[in-house]
């Protein structure tokens, strides 16, 4: 009896003092899947800047989170992102489309911008994976007063984070691919 109470307490010890393993996950910045280079912006035009990125509540989290069926979420605790979901969505987004501009049609987060500027706002309504195996973004993009819908959906071969940050990183990718194709057709306001 006394030496399987000691294995216990001995188990019980080991497990308390044991980490568990957390995975960081980042988006990555992808080339453009459209062919050609960038179109040369009108005379005139302003370059772009981001001004807000909007995500839907529960969204801008370290966690990764995924969709359920009957309107529940999974929040995987030790899956993280590498920060905050809507600093990370906002660098990559705008670091995708200065990939996609021609030089100098872009103000990056955190760079000085100048007085005139073309406004991009972001509202994502959704951003998430699940519970198929695709991860979607849909959502609103709005420049000079001109709103535009996009609805993104990129397959996945499962759930798994590492995946769901693939998936993630296409998405953002596919939405700087869809601005960036209607940013030299859009003139400064």
């Amino acid at each position: 009896m006394k030496k399987s109470l000691v294995l216990v307490i001995l188990l019980t010890g080991c497990s308390f003092f044991s980490k568990t393993k957390i995975n960081v996950y980042s988006l990555d910045r992808l080339p453009s899947s459209l062919s050609g280079a960038p179109a040369p912006p009108p005379a005139g035009s302003l370059p772009l800047a981001i001004e807000s990125l909007e995500l839907p509540p529960g969204f801008d989290r370290r966690e990764i989170v995924i969709r359920r069926t009957d309107h529940q979420l999974e929040i995987r605790s030790n899956e993280l992102w590498s920060a905050s979901l809507q600093p990370l969505i906002l660098h990559t987004l705008a670091y995708d489309l200065a990939a996609r501009l021609p030089e100098g049609a872009v103000i990056l987060p955190g760079a000085t911008k100048p007085a005139a500027i073309r406004a991009i706002d972001v509202i994502i309504e959704d951003v998430a994976a699940g519970p198929n195996t695709e991860v979607v973004l849909d959502g609103h993009w709005i420049s000079g007063g001109v709103s535009h819908h996009e609805h993104i959906a990129v397959p996945i071969p499962s759930l798994d984070s590492v995946n769901v940050a693939t998936g993630m990183s296409q998405a953002v990718a596919a939405l700087a691919d869809r601005i960036s194709g209607a940013a030299p057709r859009t003139a400064a306001p």
